[in-house]
């Protein structure tokens, strides 16, 4: 992607959420016009849930309504709720788009409408995302990917002698989930890695069965990459299942309370994972959004925030994500 591209990395997150975004400009001050936002989740997953409190505490102190909606995964969903923002006439929508393609109906509805549309986590594909959107707040997947691969790279290097018989479950029916393997592929690439099963699975309750089935039919993997939080607990939970701990290590993608859980237990499943931080994800798109709203320059179309890293080795980072969010 060619877009100039811009690292949001904020002070600590015990802040006040002003001063976490940075310096607000004298537009977002109380006095102005109320807005109302409406804002759509791709579907209900902790990432999402923290998102959400990350835009809802940005709105509280800015003067704006929020109408929030989850699409579930359902374009046609998605389309409805897009549907009536647009009847109700609100200043500007927060979207975390289903479908790269499917999503562009509504979006041209939304333009048409003279409402401004701004992503996060997930948006539509180019060139129509500059047409249609303002701004686009999500996670450096690419990179996200590279990190979690290189520690897995170190981990079959030095622990596994350049040798891995690896499982995957991956969530690649998203683009940033795409963006995520081409990173880990690049730093896996030239080690002796046989790939014995890879299968889609990124809802925990879904993905868990599949993992097990996965372990089921190759006792032997020794080495088990999930590009997504929900299905870093669902490689561990099938695991420990299994009886496979200490045979079976996990290298991950996304953080949660239960992940950070999982890098601290005693049991060692979980070896490492790169997070994103979906709070300040939230905070950053509801405040592209409000400028938006009152006609102001949003700044790079493309913005990341944090990517922060954890790793049994050093439990203490974990731990104090858990606490920060008790």
């Amino acid at each position: 992607m060619k877009a100039k591209q811009k690292t949001w990395i904020d002070a600590t997150r015990g802040l006040a959420v002003a001063a976490a975004l940075g310096a607000t400009t004298a537009a977002f001050a109380q006095s102005d016009k109320p807005l109302t936002i409406g804002v759509v989740e791709l579907f209900a997953n902790p990432h999402f849930a923290e998102a959400r409190k990350g835009i809802q505490d940005f709105a509280k102190t800015h003067n704006t309504k929020l109408i929030i909606q989850n699409a579930g995964f359902d374009a046609t969903k998605e389309a409805q709720y897009i549907q009536t923002f647009i009847t109700r006439k609100v200043d500007a929508i927060l979207l975390s788009a289903v479908s790269p393609t499917g999503s562009l109906p509504a979006l041209r509805q939304a333009k048409a409408a003279g409402i401004p549309v701004i992503c996060y986590t997930t948006c539509i594909d180019p060139p129509q995302d500059k047409e249609l959107v303002k701004s686009y707040v999500t996670s450096d997947n690419r990179g996200i990917g590279v990190t979690t691969g290189k520690a897995a790279a170190t981990y079959i290097k030095t622990k596994l002698g350049g040798q891995a018989k690896v499982l995957m479950l991956t969530c690649e029916a998203f683009d940033v989930c795409k963006q995520r393997r081409k990173g880990l592929n690049e730093e896996l690439v030239g080690l002796d890695i046989k790939i014995l099963a890879e299968q889609e699975g990124y809802e925990v309750d879904k993905a868990r069965p599949i993992a097990e089935a996965m372990l089921s039919a190759h006792p032997d993997a020794n080495v088990f990459i999930a590009e997504n939080q929900d299905a870093v607990v669902a490689a561990a939970q099938a695991i420990k299942a299994k009886g496979l701990t200490g045979k079976v290590a996990v290298f991950g993608i996304d953080i949660d309370a239960h992940v950070a859980q999982l890098i601290v237990s005693p049991d060692g499943i979980v070896h490492w994972t790169t997070g994103q931080d979906p709070y300040k994800l939230g905070a950053r798109g509801i405040e592209n959004a409000i400028r938006a709203a009152r006609r102001q320059a949003v700044g790079d179309f493309i913005q990341y925030s944090p990517s922060p890293t954890f790793t049994k080795d050093n439990p203490a980072v974990a731990h104090k994500y858990v606490a920060d969010r008790r």
